[in-house]
């Protein structure tokens, strides 16, 4: 009997997990209908609270007015700065804002990374 609870618990784990995982993937699909180009490349950001130092993202995708990167921690939503991104054809140097901030789990439920949208204007 205690077999069967813990094979029990297990799946309900396992089913928990995937549908956070889905709910997570759908929360950061395109919402806006825009055109997003899939980018693969490192994004500097200057924060205004620490104009001394540059933070190193991975860039994720791009938009017209705006990028989703990945990062190791959270970032605060409303936080502005100065963004910075060279590939090819595509650069740009421009003010940011933190417009959302999501945490990411992997199939234990621990955050694995963070991912963020950040505004450009």
């Amino acid at each position: 009997m205690q077999d069967l609870n813990l094979r029990s618990a297990s799946l309900t784990n396992t089913i928990r997990a995937a549908m956070r995982r889905a709910a997570e993937q759908a929360l950061a699909e395109e919402r806006r209908g825009g055109c997003r180009s899939p980018l693969a490349c490192a994004v500097e950001v200057r924060w205004h609270h620490l104009p001394d130092a540059t933070h190193e993202y991975e860039g994720l995708d791009l938009s017209e007015n705006g990028l989703r990167m990945r990062s190791s921690g959270p970032l605060s939503e409303g936080l502005t700065g100065r963004a910075n991104f060279s590939m090819g054809s595509i650069a740009f140097d421009r003010p940011c804002i933190v417009s959302w901030c999501r945490a990411f789990r992997d199939d234990e439920g621990r955050i694995s990374h963070w991912e963020s949208g950040l505004r450009l204007v």
